[in-house]
């Protein structure tokens, strides 16, 4: 008896000491919360993460100029790394309150929580309010405005309720009550998810719930909204995340649909699943595969839902093209499998700003087809209908945007001014253009159905190739499973871009936003091209304009001769008994015409002077505003040219990625990895 007492103690002992150590150090933050989050965002050993973002960014920082990181940042990282990077999380979830006279409401509210050590909590500490708050267990709080913060045994944690944070301190005290690890709609994603240093975790479900519970009480037609929330509720709960490597980036998701989700078609959607064969007839020298399971229904579907949205569609392109019968019709002949094919040229395409459509001369629509003579009945008409409907579409455009602006001018009380017009009418035109752009074109290659938006894909996609992408070794090192998979993804390494080229996507990026001229500056000096400028004076200029002031002095002096030949005559005609009787005055006359002489002559140079100065004045003002002129164009040349070798650099570390999902039951989960050079 005495030996079952002795170890009953013992026993007890050592579940009080492990209750005491999860009281202390809580195995998960998240799983402690309590269950029915709507939304976490949670990180876990994110340390090594932000050493490598911040690794990265001094990289950048020097690529375009710059030294290390600023002390101030430096010590903005130690603090995350002692926080945030060990771990944290921040959950919403619903509180209820009732008032007087009206049902119990449910509100969102946030719960924040952190791990702390030493020297975040030093950090964090100093800006909590000190004054007496209350107490839940072993851990403090007070209230500071309208948020409820504290810190204690290694946590920092603040939340919009006191109602949410007082439970989830419960629980950390060892409180025995419902927890977010223990329920089957958080754990069952997240664990499938996987450990990442950042995730974050979707309860669909909850949020239709809430949704539903509010339109009820505040609409009064919860009815109206009922397939969306439907759908909403039918998507489950939802998990993703990811981690970085040293190769560059993991990630993980997982998708748990609501098996008793009244949207059963989108359920079945959601799970489906094929074996893909697609890949022996799309072309080695793919940029990129997006493969997807397809189910048939999902046209069937998707037409549903644009009969919802006809009458919402001002343009009249849903009723014009018939576009949900012939989806409907659709789901007839078309099978499981799906690809969006981008070709070869396609990445750099996206770099012609000026040519919005211009990646669509490289992307093409790969679907199987499970009865090719009801598609080959059903296309031709199908097509038809949707170009027509596009052109349709912009005249439809054209009459509804001509119109809104007679209205906004009646509204004006007049008519828009000759720039408004122009600018509207220039956006029009653009619209038009792209609209005009689209025509959609398709053909039949062995099983599949291929559709574009452009004859050159198209003819891409037909051109026999040596090599189809299945043969091709880096696929086949990507190892990636293609039987019975929800859907894969491929991007191999891209082509990388040029300084050249980012300089030109930046120039272009600029004048498509009238931006062009950047304070004076025209784009070929922002982009190095060395150009004289239009104000120079040619060398025949210069000789005209010498010629010309060589003129205007002969002219002065020949009107001073003139004026001294007058005075001559005038003095001649004077009497001769004057000029005797005033011979001494003359004398005396002379001398203080020799002075004035003197003085004018001492006045000229002076003005002489005066004038040399402000010539060079003048030249020195020019030659200033041309010095400035040309050293803010040497700035500007500098600053795109760091900032496109930066951003040239930052692109070019991106080495490609692949991912691929399965379906097990109702869960869906999906892998990626991504190269990157760090």
């Amino acid at each position: 008896m005495k030996k079952r007492l002795t170890m009953t103690l013992l026993l007890a002992a050592f579940g009080a000491g492990a209750q005491a150590q999860s009281v202390l150090a809580p195995s998960s933050l998240a799983q402690n919360m309590p269950a029915g989050a709507l939304l976490t965002l949670e990180t876990k050993d994110a340390a090594g993460a932000f050493d490598r973002f911040a690794g990265l960014a001094t990289q950048l920082a020097k690529g375009i100029g710059g030294e290390e990181l600023p002390g101030s940042l430096l010590g903005i990282q130690q603090v995350l790394n002692s926080s945030v990077g060990k771990e944290a999380v921040v959950g919403v979830f619903t509180v209820g309150g009732a008032e007087a006279g009206r049902a119990q409401r449910f509100e969102p509210h946030v719960l924040a929580v952190s791990r702390v050590d030493e020297f975040s909590g030093e950090f964090f500490g100093a800006m909590l309010p000190e004054k007496p708050g209350a107490k839940v267990g072993l851990y403090t709080f007070v209230r500071d405005g309208k948020m409820f913060v504290g810190q204690s045994q290694g946590l920092l944690y603040a939340s919009s309720s006191k109602t949410l944070l007082m439970n989830y301190l419960a629980r950390l005290s060892g409180k025995d009550a419902p927890r977010l690890g223990s329920s089957v709609a958080y754990s069952v994603p997240t664990v499938a998810r996987g450990k990442q240093e950042f995730s974050f975790y979707l309860n669909f479900s909850a949020t239709a719930k809430l949704i539903r519970s509010t339109l009820a009480q505040e609409i009064k037609l919860p009815r109206l909204f009922s397939p969306i929330v439907d759908a909403i509720d039918t998507l489950g709960q939802y998990s993703a995340g990811f981690s970085t490597t040293g190769q560059g980036l993991s990630a993980q998701s997982a998708l748990l649909a609501n098996r008793g989700g009244k949207d059963q078609p989108l359920y079945r959607i959601l799970t489906d699943s094929t074996d893909f064969a697609v890949q022996d007839i799309i072309p080695a020298s793919a940029e990129g595969v997006v493969a997807r399971a397809c189910s048939p229904e999902g046209n069937t579907y998707m037409g549903r839902w644009l009969t919802r949205l006809d009458l919402f569609d001002p343009l009249g392109f849903l009723s014009d093209s018939q576009l949900a019968s012939h989806l409907e019709r659709s789901a007839q002949y078309l099978g499981h499998e799906c690809a969006q094919v981008t070709f070869a040229g396609g990445f750099k395409s996206g770099l012609k700003v000026n040519e919005p459509l211009a990646s669509l001369a490289y992307s093409a629509n790969y679907i199987r087809v499970s009865d090719m003579a009801a598609a080959q009945a059903h296309l031709p008409e199908y097509v038809r209908s949707v170009n027509q409907a596009i052109d349709g579409a912009r005249s439809g455009l054209k009459t509804l945007v001509g119109s809104n602006l007679k209205d906004i001018a009646g509204g004006m009380g007049g008519e828009l001014d000759a720039f408004s017009q122009a600018t509207i009418g220039d956006s029009l035109g653009q619209v038009d253009q792209l609209l005009g752009g689209l025509k959609l074109v398709y053909a039949f290659r062995g099983d599949y159905l291929i559709t574009a938006y452009s004859q050159q894909a198209l003819d891409t996609a037909l051109a026999e190739t040596p090599d189809t992408l299945a043969q091709s070794a880096d696929f086949q090192a990507a190892s990636l499973s293609t039987a019975g998979s929800a859907g894969w993804t491929y991007l191999p390494n891209p082509a990388d871009l040029s300084v050249d080229e980012i300089q030109q996507l930046f120039a272009d990026t600029l004048a498509s936003r009238g931006m062009g001229g950047l304070g004076g500056l025209g784009m070929s000096d922002l982009l190095g091209s060395d150009q004289g400028s239009t104000d120079e004076m040619s060398d025949d200029e210069m000789m005209n304009d010498e010629a010309a002031m060589e003129a205007t002095d002969t002219e002065e002096v020949a009107d001073a001769q003139v004026a001294g030949d007058n005075e001559m005559s005038d003095a001649d005609m004077a009497d001769d008994s004057d000029m005797a009787d005033d011979e001494m005055g003359d004398e005396a006359g002379m001398a203080d015409d020799e002075t004035m002489a003197d003085d004018t002559e001492m006045s000229d140079a002076d003005m002489s002077d005066d004038s040399d100065m402000a010539d060079d004045t003048a030249m020195d003002d020019a030659d200033m505003a041309d010095q400035m002129g040309a050293g803010e164009s040497q700035m500007m040349k500098g600053i795109m040219l760091s900032v496109s070798n930066a951003t040239a650099d930052l692109i070019n570390r991106y080495d490609g990625q692949t991912s691929q999902r399965q379906v097990q039951g109702s869960l869906v989960v999906s892998k990626s990895n991504v190269l990157f050079r760090w």
